[in-house]
């Protein structure tokens, strides 16, 4: 007997000789559930060894392609099929189950085949649904990875205005980024000759008495 999942139910289930092209295999029990066609070829017990029961045909309902039985009119001594047909691995599978009744076997695979094309079809969505949603994740942290130590070239970033602070004396204290800016850096002016520093109206160094270039 296969193993089912826990939310798998069988509904059917009846020996069967499976019958594919010219080649027939005998002791077979063909089973329907929710969720699945299963073949299972019994298992035979010799004089000298013995072969445990084995799993012939598997199929999802979803993944069947075409459902049909063959019911001759005269149907005394006559042989009834159920014909599926389904792609396996790529390649196009045709299986023709003897049964008592597959008129009823097709009636039941084909209700419950919509039933399970459509929970598929969920599935799908909700697994492409939750695979994008990693993939965005997954890009926003990469994104917010690459910002890490940047370093900048060309203009400064952006700095906020501060706001201007007043001392209680009512003097306005300038901010010390503001200073840097207000305030340009005082450079002396320097003697050529001997080092000393001069004063911008200097015409001669006080020092060595030499000429001021200006």
């Amino acid at each position: 007997m296969p193993i089912y999942a826990v939310d798998e139910h069988e509904l059917m289930q009846e020996e069967s000789t499976l019958k594919e092209g010219d080649a027939e295999i005998q002791d077979g029990t063909l089973y329907l559930t929710d969720k699945r066609l299963i073949y299972e070829k019994k298992g035979k017990r010799g004089l000298l060894h013995a072969s445990s029961s084995k799993t012939y045909m598997d199929v999802p309902l979803y993944d069947l392609k075409n459902i049909s039985a063959s019911v001759p009119m005269i149907k005394v001594f006559t042989k009834k099929y159920l014909t599926v047909e389904f792609d396996e691995d790529g390649s196009p599978k045709k299986y023709e189950f003897l049964l008592s009744d597959p008129k009823k076997w097709h009636d039941e695979i084909s209700r419950w085949i919509s039933d399970a094309r459509r929970h598929y079809e969920d599935d799908s969505k909700k697994r492409e649904e939750e695979n994008h949603r990693k993939e965005v994740e997954l890009a926003n942290a990469k994104s917010s990875k690459t910002h890490i130590g940047m370093a900048y070239f060309g203009k400064e970033p952006r700095i906020e205005n501060k706001p201007t602070v007043v001392e209680s004396d009512g003097e306005e204290k300038v901010p010390q980024s503001k200073k840097a800016l207000k305030e340009p850096k005082y450079i002396p002016l320097l003697c050529e000759t001997c080092g000393a520093e001069l004063k911008p109206e200097m015409k001669f160094c006080s020092n060595c008495g030499a000429k001021v270039s200006h």
